[in-house]
């Protein structure tokens, strides 16, 4: 598989935040099982054991049911894309905002890593 461009995974960055603000699971899961035919890495948080499988973005996605994130800042070079999230939910009863950056690299094999920097939380 090629690599993607800087367009392409652009696009699909904001298009699965969207899809995730709307609550759109399988169209969410879906977009990275497309974009990710090699399979999904994620380090959440960096510094923990990095998981592997396309299950970890459903359950990424029920945790923070109802969360609106926005990106603050995204930057694409080449394969590899950074970004500044801004994540809007409720914790414990009570509202939140807090911040997290994160880094994505997409493999010529079809992987794709993302790595994601935020405060320690369980939501």
């Amino acid at each position: 598989m090629a690599t993607l461009d800087a367009d392409r995974i652009e696009a699909f960055l904001r298009h699965q935040l969207d899809m995730f603000n709307q609550g759109q699971r399988d169209d969410f899961i879906a977009a990275y099982r497309d974009i990710a035919p090699g399979g999904l890495l994620i380090d959440d948080p960096v510094g923990s054991d990095r998981q592997e499988g396309l299950h970890l973005i459903g359950e990424l996605f029920d945790r923070y049911v109802g969360w609106k994130l926005t990106f603050v800042e995204l930057i694409v070079n080449g394969h590899e894309a950074a970004a500044c999230v801004r994540n809007e939910g409720m914790m414990n009863g009570h509202p939140v905002t807090v911040h997290s950056l994160e880094t994505y690299h997409f493999g010529e094999d079809g992987t794709f890593l993302a790595r994601y920097f935020h405060p320690a939380m369980s939501a």
